[in-house]
């Protein structure tokens, strides 16, 4: 009998922290303006919201990652970027643990290849080129399919608030990733608490991030598209480099676990 009435406290206590955790979101949300919406099915939080009049989606709840455990904050912003765009932020001591378990797993199973399976920001470890970035973000690896873009994209507002997030309310040791992935935006990083200095950092990183990567390819545009001789017009891609490649994306349906398209009345099961 007092075995079960302790089981009982510890799960109304497990229930009351949850309620305060999700109060804090939903307060969050309705202070800035957005769009809350409640999961049917299990824990956590969808919050919708606008960027420069494109679609934005911020998730909070249980990881859908191996590397992070138990809760996650994700947003996702649809940038309108290149489909083939890719370029892809990581910390650095998560893009090192997510190698040495790669290789384990090579050297293990014997295998010859890639793991179709994995998440792109997993797989893109291996894929993708490595891109050099400033000492004042060197506790991340930056990888892309056009170094070029990555460089110029990792600049300006989008530098500084990278390098002010573990200062602010990331945490030294937190997990991020930050990537471009079918023209959309995401970030995800380890979240066990809502907090609302995270929810406005995370949010805000984002945003950076799609602003850096259209103000990249509307120069990448006017340059490409102009000739060796003034007033010249030449039909040339902006991502027409060698570099650029489109990798085949089979693993799960969105890399957050996002829907393939964010439409008005779609909710996510976290």
């Amino acid at each position: 009998m007092i075995k079960t009435l302790q089981r009982f406290q510890r799960l109304l206590g497990s229930r009351s922290e949850a309620t305060t955790d999700t109060q804090v979101l939903d307060e969050w949300a309705d202070t800035r303006g957005h769009r809350l919406k409640r999961v049917r099915h299990g824990d956590g939080r969808v919050v919708e919201f606008e960027w420069e009049g494109r679609r934005g989606r911020l998730e909070w709840g249980p990881s859908k990652r191996a590397y992070i455990p138990q809760w996650e904050l994700r947003v996702c912003i649809e940038a309108g970027l290149p489909q083939h765009l890719e370029m892809l932020l990581m910390s650095r001591s998560l893009a090192q643990r997510l190698d040495s378990q790669a290789y384990q797993t090579l050297v293990q199973d014997h295998q010859t290849g890639i793991d179709a399976t994995l998440p792109e920001e997993v797989r893109w470890l291996s894929m993708l080129e490595r891109v050099p970035v400033p000492s004042t973000v060197a506790g991340y690896v930056m990888l892309s399919s056009s170094p070029p873009h990555a460089q110029r994209w990792l600049d300006g507002d989008l530098l500084s608030r990278v390098s002010r997030a573990a200062h602010n309310w990331l945490g030294n040791d937190a997990p991020l990733v930050l990537m471009t992935l079918r023209g959309r935006i995401y970030l995800r990083t380890e979240a066990m608490v809502p907090e609302q200095a995270m929810l406005d950092g995370a949010c805000h990183l984002a945003e950076a991030a799609a602003a850096s990567a259209r103000q990249l390819m509307t120069k990448a545009s006017a340059v490409s598209t102009r000739g060796p001789s003034a007033g010249r017009l030449v039909h040339v891609s902006p991502l027409d480099e060698p570099s650029v490649m489109e990798i085949p994306m089979d693993s799960d349906m969105m890399a957050l676990g996002m829907p393939s398209r964010i439409g008005p009345h779609t909710d996510i099961a976290f």
